[in-house]
């Protein structure tokens, strides 16, 4: 079961009425366990690890990969290596349970260079955010292009933004697959967001510079202005949340959306719903009857009889979970998870409900209140799905739930 990827892919209608385009997708990476596409590359990364059957590995990179690295690689009891460096001072506290170690990297040296020799010394697996033949990483990346032609079809304009290439070049391998086996009509134009002291180094570096021509890809310079306030308006019209250092996709669009035809497709390397989530299970003075309202109205038209939702609330509060999602302080999701009274002969708990409030296609309410339910069960969890209700079962086939069985009940 892939824990990463299957992020939503957001139609944001507000902000094509106000740029005056006929269709905008978001990819919400920022959906992934960690928060970052990172994570999809991390996942793969420690899988391969695993065939090869090496327990340690050196990772080397941003915090965000580290993150992204350390989340998959500990859940897999792998011994992690890392270098003290000046840029990973802060990161020790964080990360108490990673071998911090001070490597010596002579002046003129390269650090990835000597990193790289020392862990082939020491027998490691070595993860670098820079490693020079990242092959495993661009196959990752791919799925985020490819989940994205699976929902639209054919895609006119691609959104990116550039540091070492690989997303670029990923994403066009992908677009070029699928239009040779006739999924799309034609190739997207590829379009990629950068600094202006980024351009400057893509202008020297020839590898990067070849990916750039290779996918015939438009490189525009985004300043720093126009990345806040591509940030507030993406928060603004369609409450989506992103880091500027993420935002230079969205912001090349804004910039150069102007005469350009087809719809388009964003990817929001860390983009996520403006979601909060919360266990209200435990609260003291929680009104039950209020809950069960709340489920009612936001599970129709497949509800159970009032009775049934009773029941399964209550045992909720004894010995369950229940989840919301709000925004803006409104309710958007409820999430209500029993505990079943057994440890190995059924799973543990079982999903009774999840309810999304209308309008919130596609902006990732329910795989956020899902996540969080697998992550408190420790993915001991079971769940029905209503034979016609097609979209729920899809969307639970995507997050790892397979259909073992179907369920009779006497009628008699």
């Amino acid at each position: 079961m892939h824990l990463s990827g299957q992020t939503p892919l957001f139609r944001a209608k507000n902000l094509e009425k106000y740029l005056g385009l006929d269709a905008i997708y978001l990819k919400l990476e920022g959906s992934n366990p960690t928060g970052h596409k990172n994570d999809r590359i991390a996942e793969a990364l420690v899988k391969y690890a695993e065939e090869v059957e090496v327990k340690s590995i050196f990772v080397y990179g941003t915090e965000q990969y580290l993150k992204s690295i350390y989340y998959f690689a500990s859940a897999k009891e792998f011994d992690i290596y890392a270098p003290k460096t000046k840029e990973t001072t802060p990161y020790y506290k964080k990360y108490p349970d990673i071998n911090w170690l001070t490597i010596p990297v002579k002046k003129n040296d390269s650090s990835n260079d000597v990193f790289e020799q020392y862990a082939q010394e020491q027998g490691y697996i070595y993860l670098s955010e820079w490693e020079k033949k990242p092959f495993i990483r661009g196959l990752a990346i791919q799925k985020m292009m490819e989940e994205s032609i699976d929902k639209i079809g054919t895609v006119g304009n691609v959104w990116t933004q550039i540091n070492g290439g690989y997303t670029l070049r990923s994403i066009y391998h992908e677009a070029m697959r699928k239009w040779v086996d006739g999924t799309m009509e034609h190739m997207p134009k590829f379009h990629c967001g950068l600094s202006s002291s980024k351009l400057s180094v893509l202008e020297e570096s020839e590898s990067i510079h070849e990916i750039v021509t290779t996918t015939k890809a438009n490189t525009i310079a985004i300043t720093q202005d126009e990345l806040k306030e591509a940030v507030k308006l993406l928060r603004k019209l369609e409450h989506i949340k992103i880091k500027p250092s993420e935002a230079y996709s969205i912001a090349a669009m804004i910039q150069k959306h102007d005469n350009l035809k087809g719809n388009h497709l964003v990817f929001l390397n860390d983009g996520r719903n403006e979601i909060e989530l919360d266990e209200i299970s435990n609260n003291k003075g929680l009104d039950k009857e209020e809950v069960v309202a709340i489920t009612r109205k936001l599970l129709e038209p497949y509800n159970d009889s009032i009775g049934e939702t009773e029941d399964a609330v209550q045992k909720a509060i004894d010995k369950g979970f229940i989840f919301k999602a709000t925004r803006n302080g409104e309710i958007q999701g409820i999430c209500i998870i029993v505990h079943m009274g057994f440890e190995t002969f059924i799973p543990s708990y079982h999903l009774a409900y999840i309810g999304v409030k209308k309008g919130n296609s596609g902006r990732g309410v329910a795989t956020e209140l899902i996540n969080q339910a697998i992550e408190k069960t420790g993915g001991n969890l079971s769940l029905h799905v209503d034979i016609p209700n097609g979209r729920a079962k899809k969307l639970y086939e995507k997050m790892g739930f397979v259909h073992t069985y179907d369920r009779m009940l006497y009628k008699g």
